[in-house]
């Protein structure tokens, strides 16, 4: 091999990595069984052997294969209904029960539509108490009381004169704001 990327590289350390060290612990239950302190050779055979029994599955012949799918072959599939149409499977036509067509019960929709409901309702009631109790403090005389200074504001006339400058002012800025929008 020329070019693998690093990736793979990694995969297969991990797994030689594994499966050695998985075949080294074999090899010691086996030496500990035996009564031995140190591993030999038929151990470690031994500790190969039971992970190839455990953790790989031989693929079948091809008679085994051939036999396996005669006997799967002999049920026949369910006939489909000969319609125009998109063909939705039914109960009939599923061959495993893992299957879920369509929205779900009505009574299922109203029982997770009262929850909802009843949930906005308590959080409506929560909102409201909240709010009462806040203008509750809000309107309530102060038991310190109010020492600040009444604000007085000085309203003058406005004068032709002064709505004529703040016109121009305005469309000053508005004739500014489109020569930079049309140098854009």
């Amino acid at each position: 091999m020329t070019d693998a990327e690093r990736r793979v590289i990694h995969q297969g350390m991990e797994f030689v990595h594994r499966y050695a060290s998985e075949a080294l612990e074999e090899a010691a239950v086996a030496a500990r069984h035996a009564g031995r302190a140190k591993i030999n050779v038929d151990d470690v055979k031994m500790g190969t052997k039971a992970l190839l029994l455990t953790q790989f599955v031989d693929p079948p012949s091809l008679a085994e294969a051939q036999a396996m799918a005669n006997a799967v072959n002999k049920n026949p599939l369910p006939k489909l209904v000969d319609r125009p149409g998109i063909h939705v499977p039914t109960e009939r036509n599923l061959l495993s029960d893992n299957w879920d067509i369509g929205p779900p019960p009505p009574s299922a929709l109203a029982a997770e539509e009262a929850e909802r409901e009843a949930e906005a309702q308590a959080q409506a009631a929560a909102a409201a108490a909240a709010a009462a109790v806040a203008i509750a403090k809000a309107t309530e005389p102060s038991a310190v009381g109010d020492d600040r200074a009444p604000v007085s504001f000085d309203v003058k006339k406005a004068t032709a004169k002064d709505v004529a400058m703040d016109d121009a002012a305005d469309l000053g800025e508005f004739a500014e704001f489109m020569d930079d929008d049309d140098d854009e």
